[in-house]
């Protein structure tokens, strides 16, 4: 209890005192109601962002790498908030960039198989189709320590025995759910408007070897992020996924 509680006061002020604060909580009242008067209807507040992955994952896939813009790709991965991605490699390249390859795999990229030297592989029939995959695998479990578990055949070109090869050498077949067409030559912000029509879950068709899909990265990123999506890795499903009529795989975006 306060000092100035303790003291005795005439009963005669306290209806003063009451009328006093009531007089002052209606001047109150009238002002606020004239500020909001002046002020005008009050703005509608501004939609909240979704929270980060609330709405699931996209994986973010290059093909045909390593190239000499391997390390201006995986900075932008890391800038657009380290960003981690799946790079299907070819044998021939990884032989001729090794190093690409082990900065590919320091910074937590997934490593997949794209084949020997990018054929048609349903044109070239058994055994040369799958010793692309095979040869492919070595050559990057002897640069990396570990054998690719994902493969990707060039150009979509696939068929029931190319699947069995990769199945053979333990890998499951990827395709795409969104062709970003980045290999068409267009602009950079038509790539990010093709990529960004990815579902979740989806996977994105991306190459390497383009300024203007290196351009792209980070413009997807955020519009991924605007969707409550963020990047993730492929992980198997038992659940067949449509890449284009009549054609499927079982692969998926998930959790890293």
């Amino acid at each position: 209890m306060s000092p100035t509680s303790r003291r005795s006061r005439p009963a005669t002020r306290l209806p003063r005192r009451r009328t006093a604060r009531r007089f002052t909580a209606q001047l109150l009242a009238i002002a606020a109601a004239v500020g909001l008067l002046a002020a005008g209807p009050a703005a509608p507040r501004a939609a909240a962002a979704p929270e980060p992955c609330a709405n699931g994952y996209v994986a973010i896939t290059f093909d045909d790498g390593p190239s000499a813009m391997t390390p201006d790709y995986v900075q932008a991965l890391y800038d657009a908030g380290w960003v981690r991605a799946t790079f299907f490699l070819t044998g021939a390249h990884a032989l001729d960039h090794p190093q690409y390859v082990d900065l590919l795999a320091q910074n937590g990229h997934w490593i997949g198989n794209h084949s020997y030297s990018h054929p048609f592989l349903d044109d070239l029939g058994e055994p040369d189709a799958f010793n692309e995959l095979l040869g492919t695998n070595q050559i990057l479990l002897a640069q990396t320590g570990t054998a690719p578990t994902l493969f990707r055949p060039p150009y979509g070109r696939t068929n029931a025995a190319i699947r069995q090869d990769a199945t053979t050498l333990g890998m499951t077949e990827v395709l795409w759910t969104t062709d970003s067409f980045d290999y068409n030559g267009i602009t950079t912000q038509e790539i990010v408007d093709n990529a960004l029509q990815v579902p979740s879950g989806g996977i994105i068709l991306l190459h390497e070897g383009y300024a203007t899909t290196l351009a792209a990265i980070p413009r997807i990123v955020d519009g991924l992020a605007e969707r409550g999506l963020c990047a993730g890795k492929v992980v198997p499903s038992a659940t067949p996924v449509e890449a284009w009529p009549g054609t499927t795989y079982y692969a998926v975006a998930g959790h890293w």
